[in-house]
């Protein structure tokens, strides 16, 4: 074999794979279509949730993002508005002043801090970590174009084509993996069966030089309804602010986007102010942007990861994090097995199940994309999560996907929201209901 490990798609899950790879000894070919090493993703949040840290740290990734002025967000306030908590979403006034309250972690919940760098930093990043790596060959440039197999039909190898020659090579290893995107070739290649899922949310963002923040914590969600938005800072002292409406709101964004997008910022309750701040970039987004889930271990001798496996919603911004963290359980999986000779069909299966902690939460995101209300369940999280701290905690591990899900979505939680959700009702109906003196006015449960 020319390599141990051929890795096609030099971006976050291929970049975080070939270095981990490389450190443990074994020969990568790192095969990217660019030739330009500043090339980058550009519709791509960047938000790396706090789940993803301990990876970052192990695999010496935190320090350098740090390095090229990465913002890390220590506490995220979470605003549920009218639709999602008490209040109620009208046709004429998207979100009234009232019925809204910010959800915020106490400050000793020990909650993992996210980190955020733009990709036109974090990719050139990445891809000089890699290609620096012993062992690492990278090779910009190239693109993917035929697969190769061995006798009993399980994945050996790559044919690539250099976009500068045109010549055409034959790579060989005991596992190919994809890391190519949403879109990846590497799976088109070897006839992947793909998952699709609607997305009725469409996104845009921007970023300001000299926005201030008026909510809670480092960063800020929105939850109104069917709608949200994110205030997030970013690298350079920028701050980003977007927005995922439902569909049905498109109509007001084809004249103008920009426009239709500064109002809906506008009506942000407690939102960023923006009057003195100056827009650096574009708006950037997409009116569509499916959901896509393919088998992780399609085949003997293969491997996908990031996008490659999982296009998830992207309100929750998980994908960067499930790049970098499927990158690093398939190396965990496979990298000694690689480096004995051993069978791989055990290691790639053990990676196999730790991609179900991404499935798990794929499900629930694409529920979450449909952009349905928040059901009595959400609900009552919600509601609970403004006054019980222990709940806002779950909550918020449960967003930055720093444990699986039944960290919140338990049956002993369920009971508490429900519980409190109903002593909430009758502080409310307790409030409302006139006194008399025949009835005196009863105080309400505590």
């Amino acid at each position: 074999m020319d390599y141990d490990v051929i890795i096609v798609g030099a971006s976050i899950a291929g970049c975080t794979a070939a270095t981990a790879y490389g450190r443990a000894g074994l020969r990568v070919a790192l095969v990217e279509r660019h030739r330009n090493p500043q090339a980058h993703k550009t519709l791509c949040g960047h938000f790396v949730l706090g789940g993803t840290h301990d990876v970052l740290q192990r695999l010496d990734l935190w320090q350098p993002m740090l390095a090229r002025g990465a913002a890390v967000t220590h506490s995220l306030g979470v605003l549920i508005g009218p639709g999602t908590g008490t209040g109620i979403r009208t046709g004429t006034t998207p979100w009234a002043g009232t019925g809204t309250e910010w959800i915020v972690p106490r400050p000793d919940s020990r909650i993992p801090p996210a980190i955020s760098l733009r990709r036109r930093k974090l990719d050139p990043l990445l891809r000089e970590i890699a290609g620096s790596t012993p062992g690492v060959d990278l090779k910009p440039g190239h693109r993917a174009v035929g697969l190769v197999e061995d006798a009993g039909g399980a994945v050996a190898g790559v044919v690539t084509t250099d976009l500068g020659t045109g010549r055409t090579t034959t790579l060989r290893a005991r596992l190919v993996v994809g890391a190519d995107g949403h879109r990846s070739t590497v799976a088109a290649l070897a006839g992947v069966a793909e998952d699709h899922a609607p997305n009725e949310r469409f996104l845009f963002w921007t970023y300001y030089e000299g926005a201030a923040t008026n909510g809670p914590g480092d960063g800020q969600v929105w939850r109104l309804g069917q709608d949200v938005a994110v205030c997030i800072p970013v690298d350079d002292g920028l701050t980003q602010v977007g927005v995922f409406p439902a569909k049905d709101r498109l109509s007001k964004f084809t004249a103008d986007r920009t426009a239709a997008f500064e109002r809906f910022a506008a009506r942000l309750p407690d939102g960023p102010s923006l009057a003195g701040a100056r827009r650096v970039s574009n708006l950037i987004g997409t009116t569509d942007y499916p959901c896509v889930r393919r088998d992780p271990t399609p085949r003997p001798g293969l491997a996908l990861i990031g996008d490659a496996a999982t296009t998830s919603d992207p309100v929750p911004a998980v994908g960067c994090g499930w790049a970098f963290r499927s990158a690093a359980w398939l190396a965990d999986a496979t990298a000694e097995t690689l480096a004995l000779g051993g069978d791989l069909r055990p290691a790639l299966r053990s990676y196999r199940r730790a991609h179900r902690f991404i499935d798990k939460y794929d499900d629930l995101g694409r529920k979450e994309a449909l952009a349905t209300p928040p059901d009595r369940l959400q609900r009552a999280v919600y509601a609970a999560a403004v006054t019980d701290p222990d709940i806002a905690r779950r909550l918020a591990m449960f967003a930055m996907r720093a444990a699986g899900p039944s960290v919140l979505l338990n049956p002993k939680v369920m009971a508490r929201a429900f519980a409190g959700a109903r002593v909430r009702g009758r502080r409310r109906n307790d409030s409302r209901a006139p006194a008399s003196p025949s009835t005196p006015h009863r105080a309400p449960v505590p």
